[in-house]
């Protein structure tokens, strides 16, 4: 029961993380590790060679030969089933340099703790349910910030430009996002 749960929950997660993504990126500056998920001492939080995870019940699905992916699909509710059906089609049909960086943010989640991980789902509904042109400043300005070195982020973030040019949701969500689920450098 709490397997098909984890499931679900991993391919709502994957699903809405994609926001992030969307729209030209621009060059980062090199950074080792997101800032929420690097260890003390350094290191990254994601395994190398980016997949891996063993709590990822995603990367777990994605990997899993076409038989035994319809055998864990099928016991879900139907209507689930389509849906997950739908993604994992989309999913097959990418070029494999992007399946591999959609694992990594996958996994780069997963890698949150478990209140972070709801935080970050929470200001990813805030952001979807906002007017396409608000959404799409708020995806670049998100994609600046995730780039910034963390004094000049929280100097942005607390600059009078930033406060006014944001509603208070929308500072709140960037600020969370930015900081506990920032962009990959690439």
């Amino acid at each position: 029961m709490l397997r098909p749960l984890q499931i679900g929950a991993a391919m709502l997660a994957w699903a809405v993380y994609g926001f992030a993504d969307q729209g030209t990126p621009q060059p980062p500056p090199p950074r080792s590790a997101p800032r929420a998920s690097q260890p003390k001492g350094g290191g990254n939080a994601v395994p190398k060679g980016g997949v891996g995870m063993p709590g990822n019940p995603v990367e777990r699905l994605l990997r899993m030969p076409p038989a035994e992916r319809e055998r864990a699909l099928e016991k879900l509710p139907l209507p689930q089933q389509e849906r997950i059906r739908r993604r994992l089609q989309q999913f097959d049909s990418l070029p494999q340099a992007e399946k591999d960086r959609q694992l990594l943010r996958a996994d780069q989640l997963w890698s949150l703790p478990a209140d972070k991980q709801n935080l970050v789902r929470q200001q990813m509904q805030v952001v979807r349910q906002l007017p396409e042109d608000r959404r799409r400043l708020l995806q670049r300005e998100y994609r600046q910030l995730s780039r910034m070195p963390e004094d000049a982020r929280r100097a942005r973030l607390s600059s009078d430009a930033f406060k006014s040019r944001f509603t208070t949701a929308e500072q709140q969500a960037l600020s969370d996002l930015s900081e506990y689920y920032p962009v990959p450098a690439k």
